[in-house]
């Protein structure tokens, strides 16, 4: 799944969103492009559980269609 982060500037953000996706299942695999202020995860959970989790961080995720 893939999500676009407007408010994802710099590599603290980019850690903060990863951290929080990896709390919430340490299995995740987790791939940002802060330039393009993309996350990409891997992941059993669903697409909703890793948007809550981002917006948790403090962040304002919308899904992609890839």
């Amino acid at each position: 799944m893939e999500f676009n982060v407007p408010d994802m500037s710099c590599g603290g953000c980019a850690s903060a969103v990863s951290r929080a996706i990896t709390n919430l299942d340490s299995a995740a695999k987790v791939e940002i492009d802060v330039a393009a202020k993309t996350v990409k995860v891997g992941s059993a959970l669903t697409q909703v559980q890793i948007a809550s989790a981002i917006e948790a961080a403090g962040f304002h995720p919308t899904a992609t269609t890839s």
